[in-house]
């Protein structure tokens, strides 16, 4: 009985290894089903059996061939895992566990997934970085101010119309390019211009300066230090200057804010004035003297302190410097000013520097007395009142 069943598997073609009543093996075994076993089979194809009750039988590779009655196709080569990437042909796994899988249409797009980058169909490609996947560069913010149907107004002022159908289709940090395929370039923001007013025959720039325009001669280029004019003429603007140290100037001399007089002898003159000093034209250098702090009244016969002390000079001395807290006399002696008033300390009590008696109790003495306090031998401590 199972050679006949066998036999009628055989007969029915060569691809009928897997039958309704039993099973013809590749070896020449075979297998005769139950009645019951027979009864659950569904349905038997190419790759697998569906019975009745919902499980299947999964031909692998060799049985399907044989089954089919055709050469087993050849074995898949295994890629290396170190070769593959997160980034592969039909989605990404990020380190996160995440998974991104392609749709059909991204997936048919892709042409090539290297170890740095995907080459796409489209020509857009992906680069990838050290870890492969996608590398996001920060984008630039958009310099597309405002798009209508028949044009595009750029932040820089461009407008470009656009014909019918064409729009912008790739936006970078300095240009975008348009479906056509013309480029827009982008202009950097410019520093404000030095022109402060514009004649028929003239210009008047912001540092002063006036230029005379021959007929037909106009600014073509302005940049942040100068201008060409049409003519080839370059136009160099001034740096802002310090205020001039200049009090009054004469014929024969001049007079500095800081006090000091120069001749000049004739035809001499400031050639060039900086905040630090001049330069005559003779060559000569007119340093400027740095505003002192108020200091000392000097006199020839003595001097007054900032304080207010009045200090008497012997016959024949006198003040040879004098600075904010002291002076040098001829004979080498220093003053040294005492620009605070201090405390007056006795025995039994302390005048502040405001007036203020304050008793000392009996047995107490000052141990320390300085320019704002006073501190008691019993521990206490007096704070001056100025």
């Amino acid at each position: 009985m199972k050679f006949l069943v066998a036999m009628c598997l055989l007969a029915a073609g060569v691809s009928a290894q897997y039958g309704q009543s039993g099973i013809v093996y590749p070896d020449g075994r075979l297998v005769q089903f139950t009645r019951e076993e027979a009864d659950n089979i569904a349905a038997v194809g190419e790759a697998g059996v569906v019975m009745h009750d919902g499980t299947h039988v999964q031909f692998d590779r060799d049985f399907a061939a044989h089954h089919a009655g055709t050469p087993a196709a050849p074995a898949p080569v295994p890629v290396p895992q170190e070769a593959q990437g997160p980034y592969g042909y039909s989605g990404i796994v990020y380190p996160d566990g995440n998974n991104v899988q392609f749709t059909p249409e991204q997936a048919d797009e892709i042409v090539l997934v290297g170890p740095s980058g995907v080459v796409k169909a489209g020509g857009r490609n992906v680069q990838l970085n050290s870890d492969g996947l996608p590398s996001r560069r920060k984008r630039s913010p958009s310099q597309v101010l405002l798009t209508g149907p028949s044009g595009v107004l750029f932040k820089d002022g461009q407008k470009r119309h656009l014909p019918v159908g064409v729009e912008i289709v790739v936006e970078g940090p300095s240009g975008a390019v348009l479906a056509n395929g013309d480029n827009v370039q982008y202009r950097k923001k410019r520093s404000p211009s030095q022109v402060l007013l514009t004649g028929p025959s003239g210009v008047l720039f912001k540092d002063g300066q006036k230029r005379h325009l021959p007929v037909g001669v106009e600014i073509v280029v302005e940049g942040p230090s100068g201008a060409v004019l049409a003519n080839g003429d370059n136009v160099q603007y001034r740096k802002k200057r310090s205020p001039s140290q200049v009090l009054l100037t004469g014929p024969s001399g001049v007079l500095f804010k800081d006090g000091q007089k120069r001749h000049l002898p004739v035809g001499v003159e400031i050639v060039v004035e900086g905040p630090s000093g001049a330069v005559l034209a003779n060559g000569d250098n007119v340093q400027y003297r740095k505003k002192r702090s108020s200091g000392a009244v000097v006199g020839p016969s003595g001097l007054i302190t900032p304080s207010g002390r009045l200090i008497q000079l012997a016959p024949g001395v006198s003040v040879v410097s004098a600075g904010p807290s002291a002076a040098l006399l001829s004979t080498g002696e220093g003053i040294q000013y005492s620009r605070k008033k201090r405390a007056v300390v006795g025995e039994s009590g302390i005048i502040t520097p405001g007036g203020r008696l304050i008793q000392l109790p009996h047995g107490v003495t000052v141990l320390l007395a300085g320019p704002s306090a006073a501190l008691l031998s019993n521990g206490d401590s007096v704070q001056y009142e100025h």
